[in-house]
């Protein structure tokens, strides 16, 4: 395992622990964390992968806002890649 993924892995149990004790502070500070030692785009990514699990395809297509212009965001069955 990487170094990275070490680190979004502890970022991800850090996050999540922030949201159970309802946070935000604590949340935020992790977050700008992440985004210094992997970059925004790494943060960015991993937090989306995340938060679609949570979310219906119709959901994710609403809060993207891509519903209408015609575009839409699928996963692939038993994947996380979007």
């Amino acid at each position: 395992m990487t170094r990275d993924n070490r680190i979004a892995l502890f970022l991800m149990e850090e996050l999540v622990a922030a949201l159970r004790v309802n946070d935000p502070d604590a949340f935020r500070g992790l977050l700008s964390e992440g985004i210094q030692k992997l970059g925004v785009t790494e943060v960015e990514e991993m937090l989306l992968v995340w938060l679609y699990s949570f979310l219906t395809a119709e959901e994710q297509n609403r809060l993207l806002g891509w519903q209408g212009r015609g575009l839409q965001m699928t996963r692939r069955r038993g994947s996380n890649e979007l």
